[in-house]
């Protein structure tokens, strides 16, 4: 556990709500983004810490600013 804990989730929680906007399933997101859907899983409750590139890949996939992410 990291002091960010709190933090990864609430960025996970956004990335989902995005996602569900957009009308993507986990498993159509994970493929537009290149990874597995286990793994998206994993970020979206904060398991897992995305790295910047991935970040922005997710921010311009599902076309809102990079810092939409970090709005809570």
């Amino acid at each position: 556990m990291t002091s960010f804990d709190g933090e990864f989730r609430l960025f996970g929680k956004k990335v989902a709500e995005y996602r569900k906007k957009a009308g993507l399933t986990q498993q159509q997101f994970a493929i537009k983004l290149g990874i597995s859907r286990e793994h998206l899983g994993h970020i979206e409750v904060g398991i897992k810490h995305p790295s910047f590139e991935l970040i922005f890949l997710i921010a311009k996939t599902l076309n809102i600013q990079t810092r939409d992410l970090f709005d809570f």
